[in-house]
């Protein structure tokens, strides 16, 4: 049994948490950008037709069914004298920063050349991307086993993806201003957001070098220990919960902007939804926190998300002319988001121990790994729909310099649906999972009891 090289405190100090926390920017910017700019701009900047650039995202999505699963097993198997999880960190670091800076060039290709770039492009940041993430996430399990410290932890770190979202968002804003051709600026967004990305990997492999796990146990067959993360039933409701609210997310992110431009007719405005959006889901993760110790994580999801819904209703009927009415809706949506971010990851680290009762062994790598599959479908799949949305409706790609066009009403139609009604089904199933996902408080506590007992 993998076991870290110090005792996990059950309450971490805040410095730590603060400054494990920062990992969150890499893992959380680049998946900002992806949801709020990839598809606009290979369609509106790359000049894709939607249909090419929904192929090109999907691409890389199938990779991910086939790197993510075998990455995850792969570093469960890990020998370094720096540990299972921190040697990720120190060798993805780089190569992360510099695949990200590649995907927001525009090389001179034509357009099936320009596709078949980004998808190789994509592929190769999706790879560096994997080992981070599965690295980053695969520690904290590892530095506490409590309930409520886990959900505390996740809030810490969450404010850091948020924050980064909101950060990626203001620095477009402010470049968008600076440059007056989308390419130089989205070319200078990626290069400077690339380069920051590789620090914080690094802060987290430092402030960590207490809690590097090694291999005590011969680790299960390559097909055993798929399938025994396969058939864990509180981690597939747990995936259903995080699939279906992080693809809400993607989906509201990845419209946001052909809403403003085509439905409200405000292109200035859409980085400013985000950013109310954004900054109120700051905000609101300490009331998540809350819930989640008041009542359970299960309950807390249950509660933002049906908040979440009720908004999202309302988004549907707004006519183009409530502008302000958006920006409000924007701000209340927060505890939604906040909730999407938060406590799918605090349940996480609980489900491995439930594993680790069932197979003897701590995973954390094959659990996160598939965590992190799930996560880029759910972007993946939004991004796909969108672009085969607009495609089949008779989007109309704008011009660079001419003002931008007048859609067709099916497209309008569509860009609607898909920031509202679409969002409502997949947190409606979201919620049917998380009603019955099995691991409480009580639950947890007397699983840990045993795994000590076992142990000692």
């Amino acid at each position: 049994m993998a076991a870290p090289t110090s005792p996990k405190a059950s309450k971490l100090p805040i410095w730590l948490k603060i400054s494990y926390s920062t990992g969150d920017l890499t893992t959380g910017i680049p998946q900002a950008v992806l949801m709020f700019f990839q598809l606009y701009f290979l369609t509106d900047v790359a000049g894709l037709r939607p249909d090419y650039a929904a192929w090109a995202i999907a691409a890389g999505r199938v990779w991910d069914a086939i790197n993510d699963p075998l990455f995850g097993i792969f570093s469960d198997r890990i020998r370094s004298r720096f540990g299972r999880r921190r040697v990720l960190l120190l060798v993805g670091a780089l190569p992360l920063g510099v695949a990200f800076a590649l995907m927001w060039l525009v090389p001179n290709l034509g357009e099936v050349g320009l596709a078949v770039y980004y998808a190789l492009v994509f592929i190769l940041f999706d790879t560096c991307y994997t080992a981070v993430h599965v690295g980053y996430n695969s520690l904290t399990p590892e530095l506490t086993n409590d309930y409520d410290e886990r959900s505390s932890l996740n809030g810490y770190r969450m404010v850091y993806s948020i924050s980064g979202s909101l950060g990626a968002v203001i620095l477009a804003t402010l470049l968008s201003g600076a440059f007056s051709d989308p390419r130089q600026m989205f070319a200078m967004l990626g290069l400077g957001l690339g380069l920051f990305c590789v620090i914080p990997p690094l802060i987290v492999f430092r402030v960590t070098r207490k809690y590097k796990s090694n291999l005590e146990t011969e680790p299960l067959p390559h097909k055993e220990a798929i399938l025994a993360t396969i058939k864990n039933r509180p981690f597939q409701l747990v995936m259903g919960i995080y699939l279906l609210s992080w693809t809400t997310a993607s989906v509201m992110a990845a419209v946001l902007v052909y809403f403003a431009n085509y439905y409200l007719g405000v292109p200035e405005q859409a980085n400013y939804f985000v950013v109310v959006a954004q900054g109120a889901a700051i905000l609101f993760v300490p009331v998540i926190v809350w819930l989640a110790r008041k009542l359970d994580k299960r309950r807390a999801f249950m509660i933002g998300s049906g908040s979440w819904i009720i908004l999202l209703l309302i988004f549907f009927l707004l006519s183009p002319e409530q502008v302000m009415v958006v920006y409000l809706l924007a701000g209340l949506a927060g505890l939604g988001i906040a909730t999407a971010y938060v406590i799918p990851w605090s349940m996480v680290p609980d489900v491995i121990e439930h594993d680790e009762m069932a197979t003897g062994q701590r995973r954390e790598g094959s659990y996160y790994a598939f965590a992190s599959f799930f996560q880029k479908l759910g972007t993946g799949a939004a991004l796909w729909a969108m672009g085969q949305a607009l495609a089949m409706t008779g989007y109309i790609n704008p011009v660079p310099g001419d003002p931008l066009p007048t859609q067709p009403d099916a497209a309008i139609l569509a860009i609607r649906v898909f920031i509202s009604l679409v969002p409502v089904g997949l947190l409606l199933l979201a919620i049917f999972f998380a009603w019955r996902y099995p691991i409480t408080r009580e639950y947890h506590h007397s699983l840990v009891e045993q795994l000590a007992d076992m142990d000692n």
